[in-house]
């Protein structure tokens, strides 16, 4: 075998193995159950809980609007363990916030999909703060958190309800 047979083989090789990762990762998927259009988001510390992931800007508005309404009673039960859970999902469908309100038919204005991509990374980027509160019994640092993440999701709500008005 020449030197450029070597090569070839090699990256063949290299794609081989990439695809037979992506295979295992996808099949291992698949057996959970997530091949029927909901994701997995991390639950409780290492519980899986599927979610259904949002077709559309106003649908992940209220998946995050119920995830919040959640935290909101863990605040108020002591239960800040269970934080993690509800923030994980808020931080996924955070970070498809942008993508969505572009969507064709979103409803949502061409000029405010800057401030939906910096503001929902925003949002997202909040799960590590609210995480480490809720893991420590920190109820005034979670609180904290929470309400930063109630002010960032009102800037992305407020396109939603502009949706449901249009129609």
């Amino acid at each position: 075998m020449n030197r450029r047979q070597g090569f070839i083989s090699a990256r063949t090789m290299a794609a081989l193995a990439a695809l037979t990762f992506a295979l295992v990762v996808t099949q291992g998927c698949g057996e959970g159950g997530h091949d029927d259009g909901e994701a997995p988001h991390e639950g409780e510390h290492g519980e899986v809980e599927n979610v259904t992931e949002p077709q559309s800007y106003a649908e992940a508005c209220s998946v995050i609007h119920a995830r919040l309404e959640e935290i909101e009673e863990l605040l108020g039960t002591g239960e800040l363990d269970h934080v993690h859970a509800e923030a994980a999902v808020i931080r996924d469908v955070a970070n498809d916030m942008a993508k969505l309100a572009a969507k064709p038919g979103s409803g949502v204005p061409s000029s405010a999909l800057r401030e939906i991509n910096l503001t929902a990374k925003s949002l997202a980027a909040t799960f590590g703060a609210i995480d480490e509160a809720g893991d420590s019994g920190d109820s005034a640092g979670t609180r904290k958190v929470y309400d930063q993440m109630v002010d960032l999701f009102e800037t992305l709500e407020r396109y939603a309800e502009a949706d449901h008005e249009d129609h």
